[in-house]
C-alpha cells in the first residue's frame, strides 16, 4: 500500500512546504486509486488474450486451478477463501465443458498455530477444498505455497502432466501464473469467457472496493518484478 509509506514520509519530514505538498499528493493519489475505471484500466496490462483457446489449435489435457487461501472462523474450523471457491466452481464448469480432469494446488498458510497432526493436514487449502466439494480430482497439490512452488512441484510431480493446462483462476494472475509455468515447460492457454471487467467497474466514485483493486494490482506487479528479477518467468 503506497499511500501508507507516503504518510510514514510525512511524519519525518520537517519542513511545512514539503508536508503540504505530501499531504495533498497522498490525498490525491488516495482518491484516484480508489476510482474502480483506475483498477479497471490497469488491469488490462495483466490481461493475456493471446493465450485463448481460440487462438490456438491445440488439445486441453488439463484444467489447473490455484487455491487463493483459506481462513479461520475463529472457532475451530477452517474455510477456503471466497475467491478459492469461486475457482474451484469455475474450474469444474470447465472441465465439464472440455471433458478433462482437473488439478488443484496449495499449500497450507503461513505463521498458523496447530493443535494437531489433523489440524496441519486440514489448513492445506487444495485437501480442505478437495473435502468441501465432492469433484473427481485428477491431483492435489497440498505443498505448493505459492505460484513458483506450484509450477515446480507439478514439474517434479511422478505424475505425467503432458499437453495444454487450461487455467482457473482470476484474470490479475494470469500473466504470472502463465510465464511461470512455461519456464517449467507447460504449455499453457486460458479460457475464452473469462470475466474481464463488470458494469460497475468503470465506476468514477471512489469506493473501497476500487482501492483494494487497486492494492492487487500492486501486489501482483510487484510479484511480476520479483519473479523476473530472481529468474522465476
Amino acid at each position: 500500500m503506497p499511500i501508507i509509506w507516503l504518510f510514514i514520509i510525512y511524519f519525518f519530514v520537517k519542513s511545512n512546504p514539503w508536508k503540504k505538498f505530501i499531504f495533498f499528493f497522498s490525498f490525491t493519489f488516495l482518491l484516484i486509486t480508489s476510482l474502480p475505471i483506475v483498477s479497471a484500466n490497469l488491469n488490462k496490462f495483466f490481461y493475456s488474450d493471446g493465450y485463448k483457446i481460440s487462438n490456438h489449435e491445440k488439445n486441453l489435457s488439463y484444467v489447473l486451478i490455484p487455491t487463493a487461501g483459506i481462513y479461520h472462523d475463529g472457532h475451530k474450523s477452517w474455510h477456503p477463501t471466497a475467491e478459492s471457491i469461486t475457482r474451484t466452481q469455475y474450474g469444474k464448469k470447465l472441465a465439464e465443458e472440455f471433458n478433462i480432469p482437473i488439478i488443484i494446488s496449495g499449500g497450507e498458510g503461513k505463521n498458523r498455530s496447530f493443535s494437531s497432526d489433523k489440524d496441519i493436514i486440514r489448513n492445506k487449502a487444495a485437501y480442505l477444498i478437495s473435502e468441501y466439494f465432492s469433484y473427481d480430482f485428477y491431483h492435489v497439490d497440498t505443498k505448493s505455497m505459492n505460484t513458483f512452488q506450484m509450477a515446480k512441484n507439478l514439474k517434479n510431480s511422478t505424475k505425467n502432466f503432458d499437453g495444454s493446462i487450461l487455467l482457473a483462476t482470476n484474470p490479475l494472475h494470469h500473466k504470472r501464473t502463465i510465464l511461470t509455468l512455461e519456464k517449467q515447460n507447460f504449455d499453457v492457454l486460458i479460457p475464452n469467457d473469462y470475466i474481464k471487467n463488470t458494469v460497475d467497474s468503470y465506476s468514477i466514485m471512489p469506493s473501497v472496493r476500487g482501492f483494494n483493486s487497486f492494492n492487487k494490482i500492486i501486489y501482483e506487479f510487484l510479484g511480476l518484478v520479483w519473479y523476473y528479477l530472481t529468474g522465476k518467468i
